[in-house]
């Protein structure tokens, strides 16, 4: 009879231990299937650029463990008070408007003084081009004429020029032209034009 009864427990603890406990059934069928299912839901949302947690607090639901605090509502205050803030703002927003103004005018005045002062500056340069390019044609004429003089002609005015006036003029006749000038001058000219036109190409 013991033996009986010994192989009767002997087989119950087999099954008991073969079958699995109501917890692991739970965990097994019902919760594991469930927190995969919300993990698909989070992609799919996730995906679909749904934030769950901001639609959570548009419909006041609050979610535990997000790590955000809900900030206190504040008291509704006075509505002549919140007029008076709200007038203060504006007259502040006003002032912030009208220095805004005042310095985009500022720098329009600025601007425009630049354009006029550069194109003062355009007109100035155009007028010495032109000058330039005057004075150029005008002494390349007189270098024309000065190299159509013979020497004996052109000695005498060009000693009565200033150095400068003089050494430019025989800096650009013809080699010719300048002996000829220089054989019809005194040699002491000579020399001296000669001195003042080699200094001048060095």
């Amino acid at each position: 009879m013991k033996q009986k009864q010994q192989k009767q427990s002997i087989r119950t603890e087999a099954e008991e231990t073969k079958s699995p406990g109501k917890f692991q059934v739970f965990f097994l069928l019902i919760f594991v299937p469930f927190l995969f299912l919300i993990f698909i839901a989070l992609i799919v949302l996730s995906i679909l650029d749904i934030n769950i947690f901001e639609k959570a607090e548009e419909a006041g639901i609050d979610i535990p463990f997000t790590g955000e605090e809900q900030p206190a509502e504040e008291a509704p205050a006075n509505p002549e008070e919140r007029i008076v803030s709200l007038q203060a703002q504006i007259e502040e927003k006003e002032v912030l408007i009208s220095r805004l103004e005042q310095e985009m005018v500022s720098l329009e005045d600025e601007n425009n003084l630049l354009i006029e002062e550069q194109e003062r500056l355009q007109t100035e340069i155009e007028q010495l081009q032109n000058e330039q390019e005057s004075a150029g044609r005008e002494f390349a004429e007189v270098v024309s004429v000065y190299e159509d003089m013979k020497g004996s002609e052109a000695a005498p005015i060009i000693t009565n020029l200033n150095d400068e006036d003089a050494i430019r003029i025989l800096s650009n006749l013809s080699a010719e032209n300048v002996a000829e000038i220089f054989s019809a001058m005194t040699a002491e000219d000579a020399a001296r034009y000669t001195e003042l036109i080699s200094t001048r190409t060095q």
